[in-house]
């Protein structure tokens, strides 16, 4: 029984792990990330010390006494960067404290069904897993829904602008009109520069808590319009149809890859599927796989190999626009 129980626990975790990096989007991908952090460093290095300092200051002030002796390990650092992104209102230590009861929690309850101790360890790590995938697919969903809003706060600064207001005030009409994740950033910008902080600094923090190609896109549009002047009405008005043709060309690679994303979901769930149905119709025939260590090492074998292929697939079907 505590064979059978194992090697379930197994297949549940590669199903889990399979179907989340076939399944995850684009938004969070390494390389897009590297190279959008590489742009917001050169700009980093034309502002003034003074500017950095009190964006520092603003930022720690923000942070609870435990949070900041966290954030110098940059793993926690990361962390915290994640829970931002996700717009979860948690801080870092209760994000922590509050997985850590749940790990424990089902830890202590795999132990009363006197499971052997590596089942008890795999279902604490297995609740921080959930957690991290939970804060990053909340982060992929809330990228992806700003940069669908963007071209519309766009057109909402743009028509403001051409009624005569100024740039900061519009940046307030579109927190007011536009709902949550872009019109919280967009009023937390406007309350930044109301506070007296610098146009070009306050882009450039929104541009860190939202770091997609679109923001990118938007902050070089009002910096190169701050620096060397020109119609803003007009250049916001040619990023938004930019961004409006490249989601209008994402749906449509996403609608003709759809049976290629379909195919990849089959070929994925169908051994675990025709596991299932086997142990339930003819438990004897499927014994072996997980009794017989050469079972069980085939079994492990065809895991590694459907990893591989799975990411190989994702690969493939996902396409950056």
């Amino acid at each position: 029984m505590d064979n059978v129980t194992v090697s379930l626990a197994l297949l549940f975790v590669a199903v889990l792990f399979i179907s989340q990096a076939l399944l995850l989007p684009a938004a969070g991908k390494k390389a897009k990330h590297k190279e959008l952090s590489r742009r917001l460093k050169e700009t980093q290095r034309n502002i003034d010390e003074e500017s950095l300092s009190l964006l520092k200051e603003h930022y720690n002030k923000e942070l609870s006494p435990i949070d900041r002796k966290l954030i110098v390990i940059p793993f926690f650092a990361d962390l915290k960067r994640m829970l931002e992104l996700a717009g979860l209102k948690l801080t870092l230590s209760r994000f922590l404290l509050i997985v850590f009861l749940c790990g424990t929690l089902l830890a202590l309850i795999a132990l009363v069904f006197n499971q052997v101790w590596f089942i008890c360890v795999a279902a604490f790590v297995f609740v921080w897993v959930i957690a991290y995938l939970f804060v990053q697919n909340r982060v992929t969903y809330r990228m992806a829904r700003f940069e669908e809003q963007l071209p519309e706060a766009l057109d909402i600064i743009r028509r403001a602008l051409q009624a005569g207001q100024p740039l900061v005030q519009s940046f307030n009409e579109v927190g007011e009109e536009m709902p949550e994740p872009i019109g919280v950033e967009f009023k937390n910008t406007y309350n930044l520069l109301n506070y007296g902080y610098d146009l070009r600094l306050a882009i450039l923090q929104m541009s860190e808590r939202v770091p997609t190609v679109s923001m990118l896109a938007f902050s070089s549009a009002v910096m190169l319009q701050k620096e060397t002047g020109g119609n803003l009405s007009e250049n916001l008005q040619k990023v938004s149809e930019v961004l409006r043709a490249r989601f209008k060309l994402e749906r449509k690679v996403k609608t003709l890859s759809a049976e290629s994303r379909l195919s990849a979901w089959i070929l994925t769930l169908s051994p675990f599927a025709l596991f299932f149905g086997l142990k339930f119709v003819n438990p004897e025939y499927i014994e072996p796989l997980y009794s017989d260590p050469r079972g069980i090492s085939m079994v492990s074998v065809g895991v590694v190999l459907l990893a591989i292929g799975a990411l190989w697939i994702r690969k493939i079907i996902n396409i950056e626009i």
